[in-house]
């Protein structure tokens, strides 16, 4: 079939005005930007077009949703006449329809990864195909970086076209060297109605189940008011069931269908088939039906505003689902699907005042996502340095550390970042790399199946609830009693996934009762830092990788002291446990740690050997035989912060500290040493080992330590020929006429050395003493007979002149008994 052939069939689309400009654009450039209104056609015309002109090969086309993958690939089928699986095939997980003949495969991003890692170089494939890419998830930019490296490295022929309704084309064509195709597109003129309150603001306050209620009236209001089939925008299932429930029968004739992911393909196609002639319908769907897929015969959209994202959170390595705010790039989308076959209108659940706080544009899931899965296929890939690719944005290296971190503790990649054996078989399953490492670490056929059960419940909505127990093997009893009945009912698609788990690893469906600890083990395969341990808190729980998590105390769960944890949401004060169970901690692989560390409780150095799991210490037992380096550093350290509880810092210390200090002061260019006690404690590491080490053991105490002379420690720090210059200069002593030798105080902040005195021991001393070469006059504080401070004074000659005499008078009256001469540099010293 010609080009010419394909545009006639689609006329009517406005992509068929740019489809010859794309495929000779195309034929001149290895890279496309395309741009073009919600049903324009961009997704089922175009690939046609460029299989019959530019791609001599196989096209491949990635959609971000299963949903919309089937869709795309059973329209364009139907333009060609064809039934699927023929010229036009898909790719999703766990289903594929394709044969040799297909040459249009619509694939999930997912699927596209796992074959570009078999085949790097694309063998066979003409163009690439990027559809809705405004999305900007994950997988979509780390399929378009891997793409553009084999196209840059291998193949050079290789054509890459990126198509949204909604995009920064401007940035995306710069970055990509890419020349831009626009369809203008043939839009009808759409109303747009506000609430009267915000919607959004309720979610923002965690009041979400007020939203389904007030998604329902405005339903209702429009069924009222408009004419056609009406789209509704809900975040996710939960939010669909809770409105159906509310919407009842209140709109008969008019039917209310569900559109999610999770349906079966028979229920999805009976939302998306027009509805028959007279009547209406109500489809409430994700944000599945925002792009790719075209519901015929819709006039109408109620948007609640809002979404679900993963939240991933780098410190505990946790995501979680959040209920969000769309972006104003989001609401155009969803706005434009009311305008598509007529005029037609858009009931908002939020005020003109919120909107116009939206942002602009949703941010790339790559700059908030879990990365672990996106290196595992880089690894495979054969890349190990990731943040060397051409990425549209790159990822954070923080978040790629943690990443990293993860996949070498599941053993996917060696300490290099190469991919090891079981990497290989990892990145080669359709699932996390967690789920992988789970399912691939089974030894017999019994656990390998019960693998596939827990991955496919861990994959799947909970059908029971967090609130009736947290333990996964009551889910696991309840799906195999289910399918061992043949009737599995609303575990169907769990029965599903788990069989087809079963099929590639090469397991079988057992229905068999499970042992509960089994069950644990698998689970801290795939969460190693998820097994956690009981604390004194009822329902507490510390895990291995340090964060606390709880259950709820009337979960029967509880009672274990150790479990292994598969679903938790990761909060600022812990986590809340949705799946776990039990574990038996002596089946687990431990490591054996010699924690050698300063407990300042105790005052000692704290030497023991221990089991861990992660941080979760099993056991542990003392040990006499530890490196005595390693406890001289741990002493040191322990010194930086409890050094003044830990060592002797006596006044004679501080009289040497204040000496030095004084010196330093007075001289600068000796440069002497800081002899600080701040300064001793942060440098205990070059002064005090030597003094720990007794012969063959160590000092690891502080009654020990208390007994260290610090005094003559700190004084050994200073060179000997200063520690001269000192003593010359500032003297411990001066000797007065008594021959009393008196300690010659340096204070810290007075203006002069301080020498306290008795005055009747100074009888006979006609000059002021000295330091410092004489350059600094000592303070003379004399004393009475009972030690009393009676004068201050640095000029002892002038004082006798002048002002000994009404001391006199004084110390007579007070002390009679002693002698107070009239001529006091005549008469003898006393000491009594």
């Amino acid at each position: 079939m010609t080009i010419d052939d394909i545009i006639s069939r689609c006329a009517t689309l406005p992509a068929a005005d740019i489809a010859k400009g794309v495929n000779r654009t195309l034929d001149e450039n290895n890279s496309l930007v395309v741009t073009a209104p919600p049903g324009a056609g961009k997704s089922t015309l175009l690939p046609l077009t460029i299989m019959a002109g530019t791609a001599a090969g196989k096209i491949m086309m990635l959609e971000p949703r299963r949903l919309a993958a089937r869709q795309i690939a059973e329209r364009m089928a139907e333009i060609l006449g064809e039934p699927v699986g023929k010229t036009v095939g898909y790719r999703v997980r766990f289903e594929s329809r394709v044969s040799e003949a297909t040459r249009i495969e619509v694939v999930t991003e997912g699927v596209f990864l796992r074959m570009l890692v078999d085949d790097p170089t694309l063998d066979g494939v003409s163009v690439v195909i990027f559809d809705e890419f405004h999305e900007r998830s994950i997988n979509s930019d780390l399929a378009l970086a891997l793409v553009r490296q084999s196209q840059t490295l291998l193949r050079d022929d290789l054509r890459l076209v990126l198509m949204s309704a909604t995009i920064d084309a401007t940035s995306l064509c710069n970055t990509l060297h890419a020349p831009l195709v626009e369809s203008q597109g043939r839009m009808f003129p759409v109303e747009v109605v506000h609430a009267d309150d915000d919607t959004i603001a309720m979610a923002s306050s965690r009041r979400n189940a007020d939203i389904p209620l007030a998604v329902a009236r405005m339903v209702s209001r429009a069924h009222r008011e408009s004419d056609g089939d009406i789209l509704v925008f809900l975040p996710g299932q939960a939010e669909i069931q809770k409105v159906t429930d509310l919407l009842g029968d209140s709109l008969l004739p008019t039917v209310v269908m569900p559109l999610y992911g999770n349906l079966s393909p028979e229920a999805q196609h009976r939302a998306i088939a027009p509805s028959a002639g007279g009547k209406r319908k109500v489809v409430l769907a994700t944000p599945v039906a925002e792009t790719s897929i075209t519901i015929e015969g819709v006039r109408v959209v109620v948007d609640a505003g809002l979404c679900r994202r993963p939240v991933f959170n780098a410190r505990s390595g946790l995501s979680h689902l959040d209920t969000v705010a769309i972006s104003k790039d989001m609401m155009t989308q969803r706005t434009g699907r009311a305008g598509r076959v007529a005029a037609g209108t858009c009931y908002r659940l939020w005020t003109v005042a919120t909107e116009n706080q939206l942002a602009d544009q949703r941010r790339p899931e790559i700059e908030e996502a879990d990365l672990a899965p996106m290196l595992l296929q880089v690894a495979a890939f054969g890349e190990r340095d990731i943040l060397s690719l051409p990425w549209i944005t790159p990822p954070s290296a923080g978040s790629v550390g943690k990443a990293q971190h993860l996949l070498k503790l599941l053993g996917a990649v060696d300490a290099d970042g190469k991919i090891t054996a079981i990497g290989k078989q990892m990145a080669a399953m359709p699932c996390h790399p967690r789920v992988a490492r789970m399912i691939l670490g089974c030894r017999t056929k019994e656990m390998r199946s019960l693998a596939c059960d827990i991955a496919a419940i861990l994959e799947e909505k909970d059908p029971l609830t967090a609130e009736e127990s947290a333990d996964i093997t009551i889910r696991i009893g309840v799906l195999r009693s289910c399918r061992s009945k043949r009737n599995v009912g609303r575990w169907q698609r769990i029965a599903m996934i788990s069989r087809e788990y079963q099929r590639m690893t090469g397991a079988t469906e057992d229905n068999a009762a499970i042992d509960a600890d089994d069950a644990g083990l698998l689970i801290a395969y795939a969460y190693p830092e998820r097994v956690a341990m009981a604390t004194d808190d009822v329902g507490g729980y510390k895990l291995a990788s340090g964060d606390n998590a709880s259950l709820s105390v009337t979960d029967a769960l509880s009672a274990s002291k150790w479990i292994a944890v598969a679903s938790l949401y990761s909060q600022s004060n812990g986590g809340r446990i949705y799946l776990a169970a039990p574990v038996d901690v002596e089946q687990m692989q431990t490591t054996s740690l010699d924690n050698v560390s300063w407990n300042s409780k105790e005052g000692m150095v704290v030497m023991r050997r221990e089991q861990r799991i992660g941080k979760l210490i099993v056991g542990s037992k003392p040990i006499h035989d530890a490196d005595k380096d390693r406890v001289v550093e741990i002493v040191c350290d322990a010194v930086r912060k409890d050094g003044l509880s830990m060592l002797d810092w006596s006044d004679d210390v501080a009289r040497l500290q204040n000496r030095v200090a004084a010196v330093a002061a007075w001289h600068p260019d000796m440069e002497l040493p800081d002899i600080s006690t701040p300064h001793l404690m942060q440098t205990a590491g070059s002064w005090l080992p030597m003094y720990l080490v007794e012969g063959s053991r160590v000092m690891t105490s502080v009654t020990e330590m208390k007994k260290l002379d610090l005094r003559d420690i700190i004084w050994a720090t200073i060179p000997y020929d200063k520690q001269q210059e000192i003593d010359r200069l500032a003297p411990e002593y001066v000797v007065v006429p008594t021959g009393s030798r008196i300690r010659i105080d340096y204070r810290q902040g007075s203006a002069a050395p301080v020498v306290s005195v008795r005055l009747q021991e100074c009888f006979g001393m006609t000059e002021t003493p000295t330091v410092d070469d004489g350059r600094q006059p000592l303070l003379m504080e004399l004393l009475s007979p009972g030690f009393k401070p009676v004068q201050l004074t640095q000029d002892l000659a002038n004082f006798w002149r002048e002002t000994y005499f009404d001391v006199r008078k004084e110390l007579k009256r007070r002390y009679p008994k002693h002698c107070w001469p009239d001529n006091p540099l005549d008469a003898k010293a006393v000491k009594k």
